[in-house]
Parts: structure tokens; sequence; C-alpha cells
């Protein structure tokens, strides 16, 4: 099973809004790396779009479109197809210069399912959910099965729509172009490239493609009836008949979720249209952002309008004799973590108590214990508890200031509130009291020297002072230099022997070089001149012995 959903994880800032907001908590942290748990997870999306670091991305296909161009093949276009393009019509047009032999609505598959719908309502008698969408499907199947009995056994439209198509126009490759990326892992076993509107932009951009070149074309016929409504709020429904007042639109996971847990208690029979998407299809993953839900809307009813007036054969469901039946099974994994292993390790990250579970969901989780049952099974770590790390930062920062050999001290008003060690050993060697360190404390907080000698007790110091947040005290820092000053004056001393020692050199010399040079009738100018200017270099160059 390949990737649908991509991690970056150079761009992962570990900041958990991904897992907070996926609604089946199917991304695992492990040793600083995120990635998506393909079996678990249900294609909604939300982790890409949530994302502020751009670390998630879907798998881009369209590049594979090139290998198709000049041989026929098929194609189905969503009907949120009017909503993404400005010129869906031009679009189609090119499709089809590129060797589609037919670019059909995925809406005539819409048609098919409705009717399919609108026959088993009439003798169903109890509550039943839309399977179009195949975020909710994936939600059934695996993490409320209990929801499978009230699914509406039949297959979505547009697996309807590939069934049809290779009926009707032979078995050609087949292409789906949509608004989801749900659409990718659904129709894996049914077309031999699925694009979403986002990838079609990007390969008409990365090919030069000038759609104003196009005529524009209608879709190829047989053409739907009111299945184009469904990507809209509300298009199921309007595409079967029957009383108004039982059918009901639930959007969005988080309402579905509260269906499904609710089924029991629905004694009416209700047809539910569901879909994972706030605003139904129009709004899915792989559709534009950049203008709302109403634009999108009102481009798909004109559209709607102004398709249903171009002549040619309409689908007729109830002559196919295709099965479009589908069935429901439980692909919940069961969570076998004892009680035994999730105490063990709120225990690690310092909950102790029931009461110290905050459950405040910074990690991602609802709950410390749902977090504490991810660890178990490798998903997520100990560190994504905020308060965790907060306390093991903390302690890690109080034991570098206790050990450094630095005199730390923080003091607020009139009190001294923290010693490190060596500031107690020093301040013990020195006998000082409480007062008396504070007041030697501000005097190094007073004084704007960096560098303080004391020399009754014949030490020097580098001193470092800042305000602790939120107005909670001073610090005083001490680092003890007087080691190093007494290392540069032993330097300074041994320098100045050694310049003594070659005074003496040189004048031995001068004196052996005069009398050579009285012999050798020679001038030691030359030779006085070089070991003067060495004398003075090794002089000047104090800084660096």
């Amino acid at each position: 099973m390949r990737e649908i959903i991509l991690s970056n994880e150079a761009n992962c800032e570990h900041c958990y809004k991904c897992l907070r907001n996926c609604y089946v908590k199917s991304i695992s942290f492990n040793q600083g790396k995120s990635e998506v748990i393909s079996d678990a997870c249900i294609y909604c999306g939300k982790c890409i779009t949530i994302c502020p670091q751009k670390a998630r991305d879907y798998v881009r296909d369209y590049p594979l479109l090139k290998d198709y161009i000049g041989h026929p093949f098929l194609v189905s276009m969503a009907p949120s197809f009017y909503a993404h393009f400005d010129y869906p019509l031009k679009v189609i047009a090119m499709l089809k210069t590129l060797g589609a032999v037919a670019v059909q609505e995925t809406a005539v598959g819409a048609d098919i399912v409705s009717y399919a719908y609108t026959q088993y309502l009439k003798k169903r008698g109890k509550p039943v959910i839309s399977t179009a969408c195949p975020v909710i499907v994936d939600l059934a199947e695996k993490y409320y099965p209990q929801a499978n009995d009230f699914m509406a056994p039949f297959v979505s439209p547009m697996v309807a729509h590939s069934l049809f198509l290779r009926n009707h126009f032979g078995t050609l490759p087949a292409f789906f172009i949509g608004p989801c990326i749900a659409k990718k892992r659904e129709g894996e076993q049914h077309y031999d490239l699925i694009l979403t509107f986002e990838e079609i932009d990007q390969f008409i951009s990365e090919e030069k493609i000038d759609l104003s070149l196009f005529e524009d074309a209608f879709p190829t016929p047989p053409y739907p009836g009111r299945g184009r409504f469904y990507p809209v709020s509300g298009g199921i429904n309007a595409t079967i008949d029957g009383h108004w007042n039982r059918y009901v639109v639930i959007e969005g996971i988080d309402n579905v979720v509260k269906l499904f847990k609710s089924l029991n208690e629905v004694e009416e029979p209700y047809f539910f249209e569901t879909a994972a998407c706030a605003n139904g299809c129009i709004d899915g993953t792989g559709i534009r952002k950049d203008i709302s839900f109403i634009e999108k809307r009102s481009r798909v009813l004109r559209y709607n309008q102004l398709l249903a007036e171009v002549k040619g054969a309409r689908i007729d469901p109830a002559h196919l004799k295709l099965d479009f039946s589908r069935s429901f099974i439980s692909r919940k994994k069961p969570l076998s973590v004892s009680e035994e292993e999730i105490q063990k390790v709120l225990l690690s990250i310092g909950k102790k108590d029931p009461k110290e579970e905050l459950n405040c969901s910074a990690c991602g989780y609802n709950t410390c214990r749902e977090k504490a049952a991810a660890v178990v099974i490798g998903k997520a770590e100990r560190e994504m508890c905020v308060t965790y790390m907060i306390e093991k930062i903390t302690s890690a920062s109080n034991l570098v200031a206790e050990e450094t050999p630095n005199v730390v001290v923080i003091y607020k008003n009139n009190k001294v509130i923290f010693l490190n060690k060596a500031a107690k050993t020093f301040f013990d060697s020195i006998r000082k009291t409480e007062q008396e360190i504070l007041t030697m404390v501000r005097t190094f907080e007073a004084s704007e020297k960096t560098i303080v000698e004391l020399e009754r007790i014949n030490r020097v110091f580098f001193v470092k002072t800042f305000d602790l947040p939120d107005n909670n005290g001073k610090v005083l820092i001490l680092t003890d230099l007087t080691k190093e000053r007494q290392q540069e004056e032993r330097l300074r001393q041994l320098k100045h022997e050694t310049f003594s020692k070659i005074d003496v050199v040189l004048d031995k010399q001068m004196r052996l070089a005069q009398e050579i040079a009285g012999l050798l009738g020679e001038s030691i100018a030359e030779t006085k001149s070089h070991f003067v200017e060495f004398k003075r270099f090794m002089e000047d160059d104090d800084d660096n012995l």
C-alpha cells in the first residue's frame, strides 16, 4: 500500500497541531520524526491544511499524465469541477486534445447511486447513511463499525461511474479528476490515474498550456440529471425523491462521530447525508482555497443550469444491468494496552495522581491516559507532554545552576532566596551573614565594573547581574578569575626575566661583535639594529605571550 499523505520531516517543528486536529490520531511521533499511519488514516487531509510549516502534503501523480498523451483514455470529472476552474469548458477541450475519447461527468455515477438510494429507502424503514464520501466510510469501518449496519449498501458515485465508463466505452485507461485526496485511496482498484483539481492546475502550469487557445467543449454524453448537485450541502438529498423532513445533512467529522455514537437512539427512518468536509465537496482538500464556498456553490449551480440546456442523451439508471452494491466490514483494530502499562507511563512523566492528569491536549491527545496508551504502542513519546518537559528542563536548569563552579546568588527585596554550592562555600569561607551577603551583592550590582578585585581575600571575579522575568528577583553570577590573573602575572614575570637575560646576552654579544669587527674592519651597526629591533618586538608583543 503506497503512502497517500507524505511527511516532510525537515519542516516539522513538533507543534503537534496536526495531531490535535486529527480526528483519529493516525499520526505517530517517534525519535523526533512524525509520519502518518496509513492503515489508521481516513485521508480527510486535515493534517495537510492545518500544518503551519507545510510539513505534510499528498502524493502528486500529475506527471504520469504525460505518459498517456496521444493515446485514448477516459475521464471522469467530479461535479465540483465547475467550482474549481475559471474556464471548465476549456479544460474539457484540453483533455480531449490530449487524447481523451470521453470526458464525462461523475455526476452520471451520482445519478446511478441516488436511484439505488431511492429504491433502498422505500423498503428500509430504518436510518440510512449515505456512502458517497470515502472518508466517512473509512471512519465507520475503522473506528465506528457499529455504524456499518446503517450504511447505504452501495458504492460511491466515483466507483459507480468507473463501472459505467468501462461498460459503455470499453476497457480503456480511465482517469478520475476530483477535489478529494481520499479518492486516491478509494479508487485505486478502479482507475488508472486519480488526480485532484490542484494537480490539473500544476500540469497546465508546468506544461505551459494556454487555455485561451481552446474552444469551449461540453462533457461527453450521456448526461446526468440532478447528480451535479452532489458536491454542495444538501446536494444528495436534492437527488432523492422523498419527504424533506426525513432528510438530514451532517457535515464535518466531529458531527458525524456524534451521529455514529447515537445511532441506536434514532428511531425515525432518517436518511443522513454525510460529508467529511464542511460545505460539502466544494471545500475538499484538493480544490482551490482562494475563493469562498459561496462562490464555488454559485458556480456549480450556474453550470448546472447551463448544461441542463445542452441537448443529448440522459442517463437512465433504471435500465442498467450492472451491480453497484457493496458491503461494509469492521476494520477496527483493538487497542491492547493494559492498565498497568498506562500507569507505568503516567508515573514516568510525573503523573502520580489523577489530579496531575491535566488533559490539556497540548500533546495532541485528548487525555493523558490516551497519550500514555499511545506511548505504550509506540505512536507517541513521553517528551510530547509539555508539563513533563517543563519540569524536566527546570530540573536540569536547577542542576546546572547548583553544580556550576561559578558563584550564583538569587535575591529579591531584602532576602537571599538561592545560593548554589559554590556560593555557599565561598561565603562560608569569608564568614558572611545573609545581610552581609546582600550588602556585598548590592555593591557588585551598583558597580559598573565587570572585573572586581577583592584585595582582602586576594580574589578576582568577573561579575554578571540580571533580572529574572516577571519581577521574580535578581541574579548575581561571580566567575572566579583569580587563577587566570595569577597565571598572567607569572607570564609577565617570566617575560621580564627573559628580557633581562636578553639584555645580558645582547651586551656580551655586542662586546664580542665589536672585537670581531675591529679585527675584520667591519661595522656592527647593522647587527646592533637587528638586536634592538628584536628586543622592541618582544616588548611590544606582550599580549601574545
